[in-house]
């Protein structure tokens, strides 16, 4: 099937059924995004009453891990077989893994259920990227998939809070419990809304053993990069290990894309340029992201010494800025489908800000206030273009396996952006990896000299990512061929 962006179909709803369906899939973007914040302040409860603590980082990073491979099988899937069914096949999954986690006994059980977990929770996102895509024409997906964002960020805002008091008042079970009428409202909601949508004309059977290639290849190289991300060696034999068993499986699974009948990662994804550059983009923005998420409040606390109500307040306003970028973005879009300026703008943005903290070394509160404001909103305008650009660039029916990619990209991107940066953190402050970056931070105290360069060169790092999406993004057309379509 051809991929000219002239043989996408149009949006089979009018604009008022648009913002129904939109709506509905905000429950469900909203319930995966808390997820992960919910669970991660508990996690230290959790290890206190299931034991285990070992493996209580991977309580969270098994979600993600899970999330990311079950990504590009929820697109191919969603094309075949219609977005509504694979929704529904997410949420009850989803919901039976968080009602196992509410009653586990263990931690190797509850982690076994996060996985489970991650396995329904990674199609909420890219189904509902993908839904878009389905029934709001390219002139108005830029708003659209800003309602997104701004929906998933106050989920992220919301998801800490919420998780700190639920453990305070009713126990770490608590944060399993409040996910489930959550999920149950989303299930009802969008089967309502995404019944409205037509069914898919095609049928054809999914490369199964592709995706035991592709799960497993995934799983190895998305656990180095968390081993990494949580302090393990570069050399380490056995992440060594996990990243060469990953390459082969990875190069098998490639190879067997072009010889079978439906492949779950078609070739020709990858061979459009626009397709190229629009993920390459979007996975270093997301790179970027982990930078202000993880290593920004490391910062405020170790170099700056700012108190912990201090370092909230900063980070609440940087966590802020990102929804108001993507709104102002995705307002602009309708008028002007130049979306590889928006992403470029952001991305510059963004960068200047970053590579101002690196300077400032975090000595003036106000400068990097203003710095990481300002990086917020430039992240945020580079996210919704990314979404459109790879859409647009794509025959309707292969929609949702273009957005599983994107979503893939910005999933690997996010992973090696924490493995990256947390080895420049160690290895420039001369220390080995035997921990979390926070740990490692607590135990060498602020005021260290070598600490600030370490995260003067963590920022600085963030800042050469961020230009390189910019210098993605300028290889984008200006604008769509036919927006109209």
């Amino acid at each position: 099937m051809s991929d000219a962006p002239g043989s996408m179909a149009r949006a089979p709803l009018p604009p008022d059924e648009q913002r129904k369906v939109v709506s509905g899939l905000q429950v469900g973007i909203f319930v995966a995004a808390i997820d992960s914040t919910l669970v991660s302040v508990a996690l230290l409860t959790i290890a206190r009453d299931l034991g285990g603590a070992s493996l209580i980082a991977w309580v969270v990073a098994g979600y993600t891990v899970a999330a990311t491979v079950a990504t590009p099988v929820y697109g191919s899937l969603s094309d075949i077989h219609g977005r509504q069914r694979m929704m529904t096949i997410a949420i009850v999954i989803y919901l039976v893994a968080a009602i196992g986690c509410l009653f586990a006994q263990s931690m190797p059980q509850l982690l076994a259920l996060r996985v489970l977990q991650g396995l329904g929770g990674g199609g909420l996102v890219v189904l509902s990227q993908s839904t878009i895509g389905d029934v709001v024409p390219p002139t108005e997906r830029g708003r659209y998939q800003a309602w997104l964002s701004g929906t998933y960020a106050l989920a992220a805002l919301i998801g800490p809070v919420a998780g700190g008091y639920l453990t305070i008042w009713f126990g770490w079970r608590s944060v399993f419990a409040v996910t489930l009428p959550l999920a149950l409202i989303a299930l009802l909601l969008t089967r309502r809304v995404l019944a409205r949508l037509p069914r898919p004309a095609r049928a054809q059977a999914l490369d199964y053993p592709g995706v035991v290639l592709l799960g497993c290849g995934l799983t190895g190289l998305m656990v180095a990069l968390t081993r990494i991300g949580q302090g393990a060696r570069l050399d380490d034999p056995v992440g060594g290990g996990l990243l060469l068993g990953a390459a082969v499986l990875l190069i098998a699974f490639w190879r067997r894309q072009f010889t079978v009948a439906g492949p779950i990662m078609a070739p020709d994804l990858l061979r459009n340029r626009e397709v190229l550059w629009g993920c390459l983009a979007s996975a270093l923005v997301f790179f970027a992201m982990i930078g202000g998420a993880v290593m920004l409040p490391l910062a405020l606390q170790a170099v700056a010494g700012n108190p912990p109500d201090q370092v909230a307040l900063k980070m609440l306003m940087h966590a802020l800025a990102v929804p108001c970028g993507a709104f102002f973005s995705g307002r602009m879009m309708p008028r002007t489908m130049q979306f590889r300026r928006n992403m470029v703008a952001g991305a510059v943005l963004a960068c200047l800000c970053a590579a101002l903290l690196a300077w400032l070394r975090f000595e003036s509160p106000v400068a990097v206030g203003a710095a990481m404001l300002g990086m917020g909103l430039g992240l945020g305008i580079a996210l919704p273009p990314g979404v459109v650009a790879v859409q647009v660039a794509v025959a309707h029916a292969r929609i949702g396996a273009v957005t599983a990619l994107l979503g893939l990209a910005r999933s690997l991107g996010s992973a090696m952006g924490l493995a990256i940066l947390t080895s420049v953190l160690f290895s420039t402050i001369g220390v080995a990896g035997g921990g979390s970056a926070a740990m490692l931070v607590k135990r060498i105290g602020p005021a260290d000299l070598t600490l600030v360069r370490g995260f003067t060169m963590v920022f600085a790092c963030v800042a050469v990512a961020l230009a390189l999406s910019a210098l993605a993004a300028m290889q984008l057309p200006a604008r769509p061929h036919r927006p109209a379509d």
